[in-house]
């Protein structure tokens, strides 16, 4: 009986022990789940929240410059916001890399001020209009992957004080939207005619883009869309 007992005693230890370590497990990762979901949601909120033009991203407020970088009026007064189009990065096949210019530089339209790689390739994005470069976003720097996953948000590249208004006769908004969807349709054009590949279904972009069009291919493309002044 006694043997019973302690061995009673025993089991009810051990569940309530179990029980705890149970509920400690759940009450660390709980909160973990809850934090996921919350971001993820946020995130998807972000996606909706971006307006799309013919299957591209553009983000409200920015200016679109013909190289497709982006300028957008930061918190700081004068400073507008640089990062690279969504266009660009379906050009990109990656970000592995990236070279940022020096803050204080004084730079003029086409100065090619940013390097990104990617793998062996390399692109050099040229500034969108004069002005001098103010700061520089650390972030992608560390994580590079950045600009090809978050172009218009913590993907952005440096901060610009323009040297005048010629920023405000770039597209903007509805307008951007509209030039995008005609770069798309110029790009889809540019693969078939120039390098004699067609879009799978008649006019959407070719992907994976670089592995489609093979080095000297891709390379074209990049002079002619990511190069323009």
């Amino acid at each position: 009986m006694e043997i019973l007992e302690a061995a009673g005693s025993l089991l009810v230890g051990m569940g309530g022990r179990l029980a705890l370590s149970i509920a400690g497990g759940l009450a660390l990762a709980i909160p973990a789940v809850l934090l996921g979901v919350a971001i993820h949601t946020v995130r998807q909120r972000r996606a909706r929240a971006v307006p799309m033009a013919d299957g591209l991203a553009w983000r409200p407020g920015a200016y679109f410059a013909p190289n497709h970088t982006w300028l957008a009026p930061g918190r700081r007064t004068g400073e507008f916001t640089v990062g690279v189009d969504d266009l660009a990065r379906h050009i990109l096949p990656s970000v592995t890399s990236v070279e940022l210019p020096r803050p204080g530089m004084d730079v003029h339209r086409g100065d090619p001020i940013v390097v990104l790689r990617a793998g062996g390739r390399t692109v050099r994005m040229g500034a969108p209009v004069d002005g001098k470069v103010m700061r520089v976003n650390p972030a992608v720097r560390r994580d590079p992957g950045l600009v090809h996953r978050e172009p218009y948000g913590g993907g952005w590249l440096f901060t610009l004080a323009p040297a005048d208004a010629a920023y405000m006769r770039l597209p903007q908004d509805r307008e951007a939207g509209g030039w995008l969807a005609a770069e798309r349709t110029r790009l889809s054009r540019f693969v078939e005619s120039e390098l004699g590949l067609a879009a799978a279904d008649g006019g959407a972009l070719v992907e994976p883009l670089p592995a489609a069009l093979g080095e000297e291919g891709w390379r074209k493309v990049v002079f002619a869309f990511l190069h323009a002044a």
